[in-house]
């Protein structure tokens, strides 16, 4: 059965709690010592549980979805959700699929984007404003 938009919103909207718990971490960036040779391996991102949690609802439950993410980030009406997580209050569900997809799948191109989303407050910002379309309409 496919989840309706409202339950789609709920699913996300549910991790306000997680998100603004005093003991959440959205994860760590791991490094290594050089080895015998001098060699060290490339850093790298490991996301908490939680964060991993999320990403897997996100792409469960349809808020990541095949468009070109990478020319829409360049739009004007993207850069403006970019760059300022307190305009996603007046975001459409639509727009919070274009952010969801575009954070997560620029997180392969660009290990910790995820990370910076939940440091901005941009992924705060999107589950409450989920929150509020879960409970409008």
């Amino acid at each position: 059965m496919t989840p309706t938009e409202r339950d789609r919103l709920r699913a996300l909207a549910a991790f306000e709690p997680v998100l603004t718990a005093p003991d959440f971490t959205i994860g760590r960036w791991i490094t290594t010592e050089p080895d015998a040779n001098g060699v060290r391996q490339m850093p790298w991102f490991e996301y908490s549980p939680a964060a991993d949690e999320l990403r897997r609802i996100a792409a469960s439950n349809g808020w990541v979805v095949p468009f070109d993410w990478m020319a829409w980030v360049t739009t004007p009406d993207a850069q403006r959700l970019i760059a300022d997580p307190r305009l996603v209050a007046g975001a459409t569900t639509g727009d919070l699929v274009k952010l969801l997809t575009a954070i997560i799948r620029g997180d392969r191109f660009s290990e910790g984007e995820l990370a910076g989303a939940y440091e901005s407050g941009m992924l705060l910002a999107i589950v409450r404003r989920a929150e509020v379309l879960a409970n409008t309409g």
